[in-house]
């Protein structure tokens, strides 16, 4: 009888173990973040695995609405995204662009004012 009783604890402690296991590989954050300011903004570039791909957004908080800047990502050196994107009502921009994890995993993204320096972020994962 003991022995059915310690096979039955060692069962639902393997179980356990295996399913808190499976809940830290599956359930794990796989968003990597860079902040920082430059100038008068402050900036946020983040890249996290979405559908077989990365998503990788870069947010910009500047000083006033409608100022316009151009923006360029690149993953380890090429270039994914470039355009020209102008502070909303809050002085926010914010680009997402998808890529292929294949592609690499280093990232940087420079915002630059019409009259005013580069902001420039850059994250490896």
């Amino acid at each position: 009888m003991k022995k059915v009783v310690l096979a039955g604890i060692v069962a639902v402690v393997v179980l356990v173990v295996a399913a808190g296991g499976a809940w830290w590989v599956l359930g794990r954050d796989s968003e990597t973040t860079e902040r920082g300011t430059c100038g008068n903004a402050t900036y946020e570039l983040s890249a996290e695995d979405e559908d077989g791909g990365v998503e990788v957004t870069f947010e910009v908080q500047s000083a006033a609405p409608g100022e316009t800047w151009q923006v360029v990502i690149e993953q380890d050196g090429t270039e994914v995204y470039s355009g020209t994107r102008q502070t909303d009502e809050d002085s926010e921009l914010d680009v997402d662009v998808t890529v292929s994890a294949k592609d690499g995993s280093s990232f940087t993204a420079t915002a630059t004012p019409e009259s005013g320096e580069p902001c420039t972020a850059s994250l490896d994962r």
